[in-house]
Parts: structure tokens; C-alpha cells; sequence
């Protein structure tokens, strides 16, 4: 008889076990505090209706079922995912390394630098070899006895006192309204180039000038200081070697007795030149002359007083 009583107590042990791990034990809440639902029956006992978990949405995804050996019922797992509307189709993700985020691998060693990244120097901005190296039209030049070098490209001039005033070689900087004789690189280098009035005013550097009638008049006569470069005339050069062509400062007006161009009579802007033969050629003469502002002349600069 005790032993049938005794045999009736680990009975009742055993069921009172199972009865403590039975299903009706609620799950334990997911590691990522994501709620977890269990059967309807369990959620009406437990939960005001109200406040029972919604359906997913479509912002939110749902977990796929999990089973159980046990027997236990299925659960459903809700977790919610935040989208944000860019109006791209698609964007790259960040980059993280050491603890920076950035847009492509390598940007940490710059990315929380105040200056941002070093742009190493072949990285600079070039431009096409059509584009002409515009000089610095307000460097002044810098002038070492009777030589002066023209700061805005580098060029060196002799230079000549006469009657008091300084002058330079024929100039042979390089400006719109400019070009060498024929094109040849050559006569720029023997002659200066062949300017426009508007280029011309911009051929002297700073604290020099167009010269005046008066300057023109004190160094007419000394053949062996003019260059005789030829001009431009409607895109063609001529006179090279024989003539010399000279802007005056273009305030100078037409005075009696000087040559008017044809090219005036034609309603063409016009300034005073300062035209030079060399010798040998035709009169030997050198004469001012009115003509059109378009053509090509050289240009002499006198410094400033």
C-alpha cells in the first residue's frame, strides 16, 4: 500500500511539470524589442481589442513563420522598415570605415579633416591648347639700365633715350588684334607684331604710352632706330622691309599737311600714324597720315613723364 501511495506522488510530480511548460507560457520578447504576437485566444485575454497589433502595412515587413518540435503554435514576427522617398530609383550607400561614413572607399583619411582633402597638383584645371595665355595686363615692367623686362610675358626690350624721352623696341606682346607679318612667328621676332588701334592701346605695359606727334618729331630723323615691319590691310601684309608703320597716341588729331588714307573717305574710324621709308626706297620720306583704326601698325612705347 505505501508503495502505491508512494508511486501516486511522483505521478503528480511529473504532471505538475508538464503542466508549468505547457503552451499557454507566453514567448519571451524578441532580442530587438520587436513585439511578438501569439494566438488570438491568448491576445483576447490579455489585451484590450483596442489596443491589439495592427496588420502589416506597407511599410512593414513580415518575419515568416516559425515552428516548433514542441508543437507550439506559430508566431509572427512585425518588424517595421523606414523608407525614404528620394525620387531616385536608387542611390549608393555609405562607406564606413573607423566610425566615418562617406560616399567611396579611402574618404576616412579625409573625411573629418576641417581643410577636406588634399587635391594633388595634376588635378588642377587645364585648359584646351586653342585657348591663348591672356598676360597680366597691370604688371609693371621692370627696368635694369636701358634693358626692360615686360613682366606681363617676360619679354625683354632695349631701350633708347632720345631728347629726353625713353623709348622701347617695336612691341611684341601678344593681344587680340594682333599678329606676326605673313603669320611667321620669325618676323615677330625680328619686327614686333602688327597692331590694331584698340590692341595698340594695350601693347605699352604699365606707366608707358602711345607716343605723342612731339615724341615722332624728335627721333624722325634717325634712320638707324626704326624698324620697317611693313602693316596689315584688310588681312593681307605688305611692305615688309621697306616701310615702317607707327600708332601715335590716338588723342592726336589730324594736322595741315598730313596725308589722309583713303580708307577715311569712306566713313572708316580713323587715328594718326607716323609712316617711316627705309633707305633706299621710294622718297626716303617719313610723313604722319590719317588712316583706319582696323589696320595693322607697330607699335613704340615712350615711358610716361
Amino acid at each position: 500500500m505505501k508503495h502505491f501511495i508512494s508511486l501516486l506522488g511522483i505521478v503528480g510530480v511529473i504532471s505538475a511539470f508538464y503542466a508549468c511548460s505547457s503552451d499557454d507560457a507566453p514567448d519571451p520578447i524578441s532580442p530587438d524589442n520587436t513585439a511578438v504576437t501569439t494566438s488570438s485566444s491568448q491576445a483576447t485575454s490579455s489585451q484590450d481589442p483596442s489596443s491589439a497589433e495592427k496588420a502589416p502595412t506597407s511599410s512593414e515587413k513580415v518575419a515568416p513563420k516559425s515552428s516548433s518540435s514542441k508543437g507550439k503554435k506559430d508566431t509572427v514576427v512585425m518588424a517595421t522598415q523606414v523608407t525614404i522617398d528620394t525620387g531616385a530609383t536608387e542611390f549608393d550607400l555609405p562607406y564606413s570605415s573607423d566610425g566615418v561614413f562617406c560616399w567611396e572607399e579611402g574618404c576616412e583619411k579625409w573625411a573629418s579633416s576641417a581643410s577636406g582633402p588634399d587635391i594633388p597638383p595634376d588635378d588642377s584645371i587645364s585648359l584646351s591648347s586653342d585657348v591663348p595665355n591672356k598676360p597680366n595686363l597691370d604688371a609693371p615692367p621692370v627696368i635694369e639700365g636701358l634693358v626692360m623686362t615686360d613682366m606681363r610675358d617676360s619679354q625683354k626690350y632695349n631701350l633708347r633715350e632720345i631728347n629726353g624721352t625713353i623709348w622701347t623696341q617695336n612691341m611684341n606682346i601678344s593681344l587680340t588684334g594682333s599678329n606676326c607679318y605673313k603669320g611667321d612667328n620669325n618676323n615677330c621676332k625680328q619686327y614686333g607684331r602688327l597692331y590694331t588701334l584698340s590692341a595698340a592701346q594695350e601693347a605699352c605695359p604699365a606707366g608707358w604710352k602711345l607716343p605723342s606727334r612731339a615724341n615722332f618729331d624728335a627721333a624722325r630723323n634717325l634712320t638707324d632706330f626704326w624698324k620697317y615691319g611693313g602693316r596689315g590691310k584688310d588681312g593681307n601684309e605688305d611692305f615688309m622691309g621697306d616701310m615702317g608703320f607707327y600708332w601715335l597716341d590716338p588723342s592726336e588729331e589730324a594736322q595741315e599737311g598730313d596725308k589722309i588714307s583713303d580708307s577715311c573717305n569712306n566713313g572708316s574710324s580713323c587715328a594718326m600714324i607716323f609712316v617711316v621709308d627705309a633707305p633706299g626706297y621710294g622718297d626716303e620720306e617719313t610723313k604722319f597720315q590719317y588712316d583706319s583704326q582696323a589696320k595693322g601698325f607697330s607699335v613704340r612705347c615712350v615711358q610716361a613723364k
